[in-house]
């Protein structure tokens, strides 16, 4: 039950990134704001990673040169904050000619690549009932983004293919590619070190990208609502999801986490319609069949339903044979 809990926060808190960031392009950059969400959250979590190991009897100096002992473990953190900020610019990039809803569809997408990178890289094989489970989650979002869409258009949902698009499917393999990295590597550091690893290897990717393309003289940084912002952005969806990130690929797996994005257009339609206070959208049939769609596939991707039931039959059959019999029950 932790872990679901735990999952769900995930989710929602990133399907609050999708919102508040949408805020930000009035006071800076996309370039911008990431670069400083991702400086301004390696500033906070120093602080918090020196007290937790000062609580537990740790010498500070000695545990940060820990961290940068091992070459093998700096090229993998390397690798996997690399991937993320791949999976940002491509997404800045692909927005200069594409929709916002055609790139909310494509990151359904993320899920069912993480799974094949998973097979590739790491030999995990899936079931069929799983791969299944994922193509209907895949469906179900599609449909709930769709439904959320026509709701604010007054009934146009239309997808059109943009050049923009093939870089963001791109972007999107990165981002898969960045969730199964942490699967593999980030098991050698406790979630609240493996995040300062990401903060501070993707800060030194962001920052000279940043000073040549991020349009720094454009920030305005003198309003309150750029402050508000990129404060909610660095401490709930920069700070937290990547520790509850880190925790969770390690305790529930990458394709658990991966199943939970699912999730993100649910919140962000229901955040939607409560801030313009029209709850139509959440009772169409098309928005109640894509979000029953995503119900039936986390059951079938996270398999334990299935997994109890087999056990409870078997448990049942067991007591019906009696003790030492080898008879079958006709």
């Amino acid at each position: 039950m932790n872990q679901l809990m735990y999952l769900l926060l995930w989710a929602w808190l990133m399907a609050s990134s999708f919102i508040i960031s949408g805020n930000m392009s009035a006071y800076a950059s996309p370039l911008a704001t990431s670069c400083f969400r991702f400086l301004l959250a390696l500033l906070c979590i120093v602080p918090c990673l020196i007290i937790s190991w000062r609580r537990t009897g740790l010498h500070s100096p000695t545990e940060f040169k820990r961290l940068f002992s091992k070459r093998s473990r700096l090229l993998h953190y390397v690798f996997i904050s690399g991937t993320l900020v791949g999976f940002f610019i491509g997404l800045f990039l692909a927005l200069e000619s594409t929709t916002p809803l055609n790139t909310s569809v494509l990151y359904t997408l993320v899920p069912l690549m993480g799974v094949v990178i998973a097979r590739v890289w790491l030999g995990e094989l899936a079931s069929g009932v799983r791969i299944f489970g994922f193509i209907v989650g895949s469906l179900g979002a599609v449909i709930v983004l769709l439904s959320n869409h026509s709701t604010q258009t007054a009934g146009s949902n239309s997808f059109v293919w943009h050049s923009g698009d093939s870089i963001y499917i791109g972007a999107c393999f990165l981002l898969a590619l960045h969730v199964v990295s942490v699967q593999k590597w980030g098991r050698t550091l406790p979630a609240l070190s493996g995040a300062f690893m990401i903060m501070l290897f993707g800060t030194l990717w962001l920052l000279p990208i940043t000073l040549i393309w991020g349009n720094i003289d454009e920030v305005s940084w003198h309003l309150s609502g750029f402050w508000s912002n990129i404060l909610y952005l660095t401490i709930f969806t920069t700070l937290l999801t990547f520790v509850l990130q880190q925790r969770l690929v390690v305790l529930a797996g990458a394709t658990r986490l991966l199943a939970m994005s699912y999730t993100i257009p649910v919140w962000v339609a229901c955040y939607t319609s409560v801030s313009q206070s029209s709850f139509s959208s959440l009772l169409s049939t098309h928005f109640i069949s894509g979000l029953l769609c995503i119900v039936i596939a986390l059951l079938l991707i996270d398999g334990t339903y299935f997994t109890l039931a087999s056990r409870k039959r078997r448990l049942i059959n067991t007591k019906e044979i009696p003790h030492g019999s080898h008879s079958t029950t006709r």
